[in-house]
């Protein structure tokens, strides 16, 4: 397990400035990921609440332009955490987190517990992925590139997609 503070991306270390003074610490092998939307697997597509997630996720996601291929798994876990999370609570919603066992003692409903916990799990993969105030401030999404004006014009006037 990796002590300390985790490490910075080089572009957020260019943004930064960190190589204005130390430009040999920049990582050269750092590998580049591609942007898009990544398929959606399986599980998440079974599950109605687990899709819908999914697509809300994504979108917002793309609109930052931190949507990647690779956060597929990433994205598969938030969108199921989050599916249980409304299932524990709909369990609870009503104040239902007493329970009673058959000698008539009260013991703590078992979604009630559970829900804290993916509570927890949630906010965690929302600053992995970018999506909360704090998270978002520390990231240095890549410039969307612009469409240049000239591609289109010469699109529209040879009538072709290339």
């Amino acid at each position: 397990m990796v002590r300390g503070r985790k490490p910075l991306s080089s572009a957020q270390k260019e943004a930064s400035g960190a190589f204005a003074h130390n430009p040999q610490r920049r990582n050269k092998n750092e590998p580049q990921v591609k942007l898009g939307w990544p398929k959606m697997p399986t599980q998440v597509a079974k599950d109605a609440i687990a899709k819908e997630c999914w697509q809300d996720v994504c979108s917002t996601l793309e609109e930052m332009n931190l949507l990647t291929t690779a956060d597929k798994h990433l994205l598969a876990a938030y969108c199921m955490d989050y599916a249980q999370f409304c299932w524990l609570w709909e369990q609870c919603k009503e104040g239902n987190v007493t329970i009673f066992n058959d000698k008539g003692n009260a013991a703590v409903h078992p979604a009630a517990n559970q829900i804290h916990k993916y509570a927890d799990r949630l906010l965690k993969r929302q600053s992995e992925l970018g999506l909360t105030p704090s998270s978002r401030s520390r990231l240095h999404a890549p410039k969307q590139e612009e469409d240049d004006p000239f591609v289109a014009w010469l699109q529209e006037a040879t009538g072709s997609d290339n």
